[in-house]
């Protein structure tokens, strides 16, 4: 073939766009990793520790024989935790994420925040049903170390998904991490809405009033 003819022909032109990272800045993911698993670690330790302190006290017994459901006992708590997380959460998505790190925000932040309320106050459910179960704060911990690596390592914040075995994809369904995550990168970096990321909210509701369902049980059948 003559040069001149080859020079005719069609040329494919193969050019890689990334599109929620362009400058593929690690700090990105990374900033937004690490946020989300302290969050996790603090929305099932502060419910835990509110509790057995409670119980190292004594001072369980006396609200519950006070007229007072298993509910109202726990809720206070969960309510006072979720509020103390916002905050911190707030200062450093703000503060650190978006002032350091340079983070853009592109989502709604109401639903980045409504979907963290959602994910603390099920947790706490969790870390509720974790003081039932231990008797001081330094069990309490080791027990909460025992939960949080398997939810940390089936969410995807660490490993892709798609690198993970076939059963460890499986079993990321019954992380609530795994959740959060989809909704927080979504909302951040991408800029989805709830038509979107529907189905990641619903599994936190789902997953959520599962665990404080279990912890309110738990709670009540201590006592009984």
């Amino acid at each position: 073939m003559q040069p001149s003819n080859a020079d005719a022909l069609p040329v494919v032109d193969n050019r890689t766009r990334v599109w929620y990272n362009p400058n593929q800045n690690d700090a990105w993911f990374m900033a937004i990793s690490e946020l989300l698993n302290v969050i996790t670690v603090f929305a099932i330790l502060l419910p835990a520790a509110a509790m057995v302190r409670e119980k190292e006290r004594g001072t369980i017994e006396q609200l519950i024989v006070s007229p007072l459901t298993p509910f109202q006992v726990m809720a206070p708590k969960v309510l006072a935790m979720t509020g103390v997380i916002l905050a911190a959460t707030a200062l450093s998505l703000g503060a650190v994420l978006v002032g350091v790190f340079g983070v853009p925000f592109r989502g709604s932040l109401l639903l980045f925040f409504a979907a963290t309320t959602l994910y603390v106050v099920a947790l706490s459910g969790l870390g509720l049903y974790i003081a039932t179960i231990t008797r001081n704060m330094a069990q309490a911990s080791m027990l909460s170390i025992l939960v949080l690596a398997p939810m940390i390592f089936l969410s995807g914040a660490w490993t892709p998904p798609e690198a993970m075995p076939t059963v460890a994809r499986w079993l990321m369904v019954i992380s609530p991490l795994y959740y959060y995550i989809d909704v927080a990168y979504g909302v951040i970096l991408k800029g989805a809405g709830l038509d979107v990321l529907g189905p990641s909210f619903a599994g936190i509701i789902v997953i959520g009033s599962v665990v404080v369902g279990l912890g309110l049980w738990r709670f009540k059948r201590q006592f009984d």
